[in-house]
């Protein structure tokens, strides 16, 4: 195993106390990577932004500052090769300074079933030496709290799933987010994001994400992303303030919360699924108004990803 990676036995059950506030484990029978990248003035990881869990019950945990850590993304990589690049899933790129690379047809869309927040500064640093938060125009330091999601506003690949181990009443009901049985294999194949048929060219849409290397399933988009993802050349290419995409991306103005809620993409194909198979979760924006969850700083995270179904 790769250094700071820990083989933990043949399932999760095994796994040995997590004292780390953030865990990744592989659930599938296949290596997987680890790949995240840290917005700017986020902060710092001294763990390699490509880790390889090259089993089943391999995990990673992350040492997340004390002082915290800001707007970080981590997904999963399957079907790399030996650097964690040239994933058949999960290739959706990054700064090459950091080690990421694209495949020659390009880079994948950002699709990936994905853990993603801000965590916060511990009670016990001194406050002066909490990070500054790098999204606050008065330059405020991060508070004693975290601030996170798995959203599906862009799409999936992976199932997944999210035990929160520590209280948090502002965390998802029941302690965990379970899209362990999220299946890839149902992804919409003939989705209509006309707008009611203002825009019958948009009527029969597939929303499986082919990798275009080898003409495998390699994610799901969302009806947001299927109108205005392009890195493939397989979507409209729109953005999101385009009138054929406004009622799907909601932006805002001149889309309301309201009007996006009552709109086709409340009922579409991808947000039924992903409701049915994956409760809790973000479908498109303004969904419900769920998702986005905030806990104590110092809560700790296991969040495992799976092979693709």
């Amino acid at each position: 195993n790769d250094a700071g990676v820990e083989d933990a036995g043949d399932n999760d059950a095994g796994l040995p106390e997590q004292t780390a506030r953030l865990r990744f484990v592989n659930g599938c029978a296949d290596p997987l990577w680890i790949l995240y990248l840290i917005g700017e003035g986020g902060g710092t990881l001294p763990t390699p932004n490509q880790t390889l869990l090259a089993g089943l019950g391999d995990y990673l945990d992350v040492p997340i500052p004390d002082e915290g850590l800001a707007a970080t993304r981590f997904w999963p990589g399957y079907d790399c090769d030996d650097t964690g690049n040239n994933c058949t899933i999960g290739q959706s790129g990054g700064p090459a300074s950091a080690g990421f690379t694209c495949p020659m047809d390009g880079c994948a869309p950002p699709i990936d079933s994905k853990f993603e927040g801000t965590f916060g500064c511990l009670p016990s640093v001194d406050p002066s030496a909490c990070l500054v938060n790098p999204s606050s125009p008065t330059m405020e330091r991060l508070p004693a709290t975290d601030s996170w999601d798995t959203s599906m506003v862009d799409g999936f690949t992976l199932p997944y799933r999210v035990r929160v181990l520590d209280d948090c009443e502002g965390g998802p009901t029941g302690g965990e987010i379970d899209c362990s049985s999220l299946p890839m294999s149902e992804c919409p194949s003939s989705a209509d994001l006309s707008t009611g048929g203002m825009y019958p060219e948009y009527a029969d849409l597939s929303m499986v994400a082919t990798n275009p290397t080898d003409m495998d399933p390699a994610g799901c988009y969302s009806d947001c992303g299927r109108m205005t993802y392009d890195q493939w050349s397989e979507t409209p290419g729109l953005n999101p303030s385009d009138a054929a995409a406004q009622a799907y991306c909601c932006p805002t103005p001149p889309v309301s919360p309201d009007t996006c809620r009552m709109g086709p993409v409340a009922s579409s194909a991808y947000t039924t699924l992903v409701h049915r198979m994956c409760p809790q979760v973000y479908a498109y924006s303004y969904d419900d108004g769920t998702g986005l969850w905030a806990c104590p700083a110092g809560t700790r995270y296991e969040v495992t990803f799976f092979c693709p179904q």
